[in-house]
């Protein structure tokens, strides 16, 4: 996925597989989720996490993007799911869906964390 080579700052998307873009979604959707309840309740610590999750993503589309990332977006989606429980599970609905799509991100982000090593050790 990293091509030191390629010129500006865009990652080479023609590489990506069905679970980079699933991954990418995954991330845009818990970033919406997060921001919206932000905007609706005023809590700055939903625009935070809403604010982290869009950084990744606009990370994830340069060719910045290191592997080592994929072990913190999932260190990420489990300090959500702490901030989530703490608060109270006030938006219930909406945290059982942040909670699907963020399990399904950290095992999206651990496949490829490992295919990646995969292919960097031959």
């Amino acid at each position: 996925m990293r091509d030191t080579e390629s010129s500006g700052v865009m990652a080479d998307v023609s590489s990506w597989n069905w679970l980079h873009w699933t991954g990418l979604l995954l991330s845009i959707c818990i970033a919406a989720i997060n921001l919206y309840i932000g905007q609706i309740e005023s809590q700055s610590t939903f625009f935070v996490i809403g604010a982290s999750f869009l950084l990744g993503a606009v990370l994830f589309l340069t060719r910045f993007w290191d592997p080592i990332l994929y072990l913190l977006g999932v260190l990420h989606v489990g300090a959500l799911g702490v901030i989530w429980v703490l608060g109270g599970m006030r938006f219930l609905a909406f945290g059982i869906v942040t909670g699907i799509l963020s399990a399904g991100l950290a095992a999206i982000a651990l496949y490829l964390f490992a295919e990646e090593m995969k292919s960097n050790a031959r």
